[in-house]
């Protein structure tokens, strides 16, 4: 849904504001103590000195809760200056597109004129909003020492790490099926290895205990088939393998880019939560067009990747000009909700 950037919540950038003026004087104040220490007896340089840092301590306690609440607010703005630029940069290349297919012929300069226009008009008004969300972060990042501050409480950056994909979450994968000769115990992995190298984790096969020689007898899991002592290496059976709780798997973000006027110009980001699709206002991407229902699809993350539904059974879902009633999304398709047309990526 998309931020009203007139109802961005200001008042704890305002608390800020006074905050730091102190804040400030109190750090131009101490750096020029530093020069004039031979000025003063060490005893009243101490006094004064510990007076300004109990001070600078109190400033940043009283900083704190107002830093979190207006790094909601701002990461609310930052996601809504994504979407306008990726829209921004969309209506140019329709306008683009527009002029091409007007040049093989597909319309006249008539509907040349209609379309330019529409595509000017949201230009206009991405362009206008841009401005308005541009100006609201440099507020923002006026009050505090660094964006990193603002960033620090991002739930949503902590659990996906939206910008890279490195980040592992916990969920079951199959491990490599194998014959052992003593019960499975598991081995702990190491939050540092896991980030540090999560592609091997994910795609080499789980290292195997070596087949015992045919006349040494042979523990298996229970799962497992019984494998003969006379039996060759090559028609032995393997064990069953076993879901491993404690696996990981890489998560990456991904984003509905709308494609036509109907499916508006909001980018709408899919994360872990799921996220409705339809005419209702309590949709997360809210929609217009006619022929959408209420609540017509419903996008969320499993294990094979974002999954979306026909959660209003229309049969007007589509993905890439098939109808669907329920299908995992992959990078590039075309999403098409009734008439509103979106394309996927992955981040």
């Amino acid at each position: 849904m998309a931020l009203d950037l007139n109802s961005v919540d200001l008042s704890a950038v305002d608390a800020l504001v006074a905050i730091k003026a102190e804040q400030d004087q109190l750090a131009d104040r101490l750096k020029s103590m530093a020069s004039k220490r031979d000025q003063v007896s060490s005893e009243v340089f101490k006094r004064v000195d510990a007076d300004y840092r109990n001070r600078v301590n109190e400033l940043a306690a009283q900083a704190a809760p107002l830093i979190s609440r207006a790094g909601t607010a701002y990461r609310a703005l930052r996601e809504e200056l994504i979407g306008l630029e990726t829209a921004f940069a969309m209506a140019r290349l329709d306008r683009e597109e527009i002029d091409f297919r007007h040049a093989l012929g597909e319309f006249d300069a008539d509907e040349l004129a209609h379309r330019v226009k529409l595509v000017d008009t949201q230009v206009a008004e991405h362009g206008k909003a841009r401005t308005q969300a541009l100006e609201l972060k440099v507020r923002f990042l006026a009050v505090v020492a660094g964006e990193a501050e603002l960033e620090a409480n991002d739930d949503d950056t902590a659990q996906m790490n939206a910008i890279t994909p490195e980040t592992v979450v916990a969920a079951p994968v199959e491990p490599s099926p194998t014959i052992i000769s003593a019960p499975i115990r598991p081995q702990p992995v190491s939050p540092r290895g896991a980030h540090e190298n999560a592609a091997t984790l994910l795609s080499a096969p789980a290292p195997t205990t070596p087949t015992p020689p045919a006349s040494s007898p042979t523990t298996v899991q229970p799962a497992a088939t019984a494998v003969p002592a006379n039996s060759s290496p090559s028609t032995r059976p393997v064990a069953r393998s076993q879901r491993n709780p404690d696996a990981t798997v890489v998560f990456r973000q991904g984003r509905l880019e709308p494609r036509n006027p109907e499916a508006g110009s909001v980018v709408q980001t899919l994360g872990l939560k799921p996220v409705s699709v339809g005419t209702d206002g309590s949709c997360d991407l809210h929609l217009t067009a006619h022929g959408v229902a209420k609540r017509h699809v419903e996008i969320t993350m499993t294990r094979a990747g974002f999954s979306v539904r026909d959660v209003a059974a229309s049969g007007t879902v589509k993905v890439n000009g098939a109808v669907i009633q329920e299908h995992v999304l992959a990078e590039g398709d075309t999403l098409s909700v009734g008439p509103a047309q979106f394309n996927f990526r992955l981040l």
